[in-house]
């Protein structure tokens, strides 16, 4: 893989850091392979601000880069096999013939979840497709995640963009972050999620000290300020979803792109039999975001949508949709819920603009107003501007729970608790557990923190004060993937 550490558009490359962290790694991969690790992948988790499912409709996102991620020490074999192993010893041995992407079958336990070892194989069938089955080496793995697994902070993501990083830079492929980023995306798929995108995009677009304003068709990354006045804190609700476990997430993307269509048919434009999305209908109709809103209570009145209801509106069979619209743990559903969907998509997608025009409106030069001390204007300013950021985040949070019904009662008790301190707080990331995400002043995030840990973790989840620290923490904008090598 071409990268260098002057082009903004590839991953960088640079030696390997001197840390605890990298020594107890290349420690388990002698120990396990009888060799030192050649090279180091590394790919941060990331927590979503405002923007939530909406990227597979097509509609720009808002997250930001953690500092927790996935490390993958790597090494090259001459055979054609991948040795990979995990520093979490619960987590099974596992070695595989590296066969055509074609052969590679990525299957789920007798349960339906995801072995771990599926979401690595994602990312080395995405590799080999994207560089046609030509193999120069096998490769051996060690595992390292410091993501909460089933967190909603992107943990299966970042093992699989890890996984397929480290393969294409094995086979000396040549590729750009958003070429790799889009790949990563597609690669995920074959796990069965129809995920949009924005978790491999901030992977590998994320910047130092700035959250990113994620765009699509084409993948575009663009900085945004946040305020220094106030910092995000992430608190695990300690309810875990694994999002390809059950059909839940796919449930929504299909709901998407049914009401997409009605929307489309509904209002007599023309359109090709393709499957669209929210923001492709919108395109097609010409219509501004909130003129989406009112269509959707113009043809969407119903709560809930019959599969022969959708049949009738769109003239065509029950084959034909579950053929072009359900995937294969849909296509057995026969109720929808159109309008609440698309309501919480066009509408979070305002959020988002909003939330980015607050940001920008709040910054001189490129940096946060600060307190001048004099008059307490700029400190007005700032104030009114978290406010208003906050805001936005807790009408994102009653929209996923009332709308996208995609909440769990341990969120909605975290986002509570934090409202009776007046900190703003949502859910983030796909939702039905994981974390929430709160937008708190700086002079208040100790308080806040230690509020979390007595009211919800201690009090709710019984849970020792001393070992709460391991699920709460204040955060602040991270880089994104890098490949430590020895030979640099």
């Amino acid at each position: 893989m071409t990268t260098t550490n002057g082009n903004s558009d590839t991953v960088p490359i640079k030696g390997v850091p001197c840390n605890n962290r990298i020594e107890a790694l290349t420690k388990h991969f002698y120990d396990e392979f009888g060799c030192k690790p050649t090279y180091f992948v590394r790919i941060p988790g990331r927590v979503n601000i405002i923007g939530e499912h909406i990227d597979y409709c097509g509609y720009p996102v808002l997250p930001m880069a953690l500092e927790q991620d996935i490390l993958v020490a790597a090494d090259l074999t001459k055979d054609s096999k991948l040795y990979l192993r995990n520093i979490n010893s619960k987590y099974e041995k596992f070695d595989l013939k590296i066969n055509p992407f074609e052969d590679i079958d990525i299957k789920p336990d007798s349960n339906g979840k995801p072995f771990w070892y599926n979401y690595v194989l994602c990312g080395i069938k995405g590799g080999l497709e994207f560089i046609n089955n030509e193999i120069i080496h096998g490769i051996r793995l060690f595992v390292d995640g410091i993501i909460p697994p089933a967190s909603g902070l992107s943990s299966s993501s970042a093992l699989v963009s890890a996984a397929c990083l480290a393969f294409l830079y094995a086979q000396g492929a040549s590729l750009n972050k958003i070429e790799i980023a889009t790949l990563c995306a597609k690669s995920e798929r074959y796990i069965g999620t129809q995920g949009g995108g924005m978790d491999q995009a901030i992977a590998f677009l994320a910047e130092k000290y700035s959250a990113q304003y994620i765009t699509w068709q084409p993948l575009k990354a663009t900085p945004v300020a946040l305020p220094e006045e106030a910092s995000f804190v992430v608190a695990h609700s300690l309810a875990e979803a694994n999002k390809a476990a059950t059909n839940d997430y796919n449930r929504r993307v299909i709901e998407c792109r049914l009401a997409a269509r009605i929307l489309v048919t509904s209002s007599g434009a023309t359109a090709n039999k393709k499957v669209i999305t929210l923001c492709q209908a919108q395109n097609i109709l010409g219509k501004t975001l909130t003129e989406m809103v009112d269509l959707v209570h113009d043809f969407l009145p119903k709560e809930i949508y019959t599969k022969t209801e959708v049949c009738s509106i769109l003239s065509i069979d029950e084959k034909t949709m579950n053929n072009l619209y359900l995937t294969p743990n849909t296509s057995h559903l026969n109720e929808f819920k159109l309008k609440q969907r698309a309501l919480h998509v066009f509408e979070e997608a305002l959020r988002v603009e909003d939330f980015r025009k607050t940001c920008t409106q709040s910054t001189v030069n490129g940096k946060t107003a600060h307190t001048n001390g004099s008059n307490g204007v700029t400190k007005d300013v700032s104030e009114s501007t978290i406010v208003k950021l906050g805001e936005l985040m807790c009408s994102s949070h009653d929209s996923l729970k009332n709308l996208y019904e995609c909440s769990h009662e341990n969120l909605d008790r975290l986002v509570d608790i934090s409202r009776k301190m007046n900190v703003h707080c949502r859910l983030t990331g796909a939702g039905w557990g994981g974390c929430v995400v709160a937008l708190c002043p700086n002079d208040r995030v100790n308080e806040y923190i230690e509020m979390l840990k007595d009211e919800f973790y201690v009090k709710h989840c019984d849970i020792e004060k001393s070992k709460a620290n391991a699920y709460v923490f204040a955060t602040t904008p991270n880089y994104g993937a890098i490949i430590y090598d020895i030979r640099y």
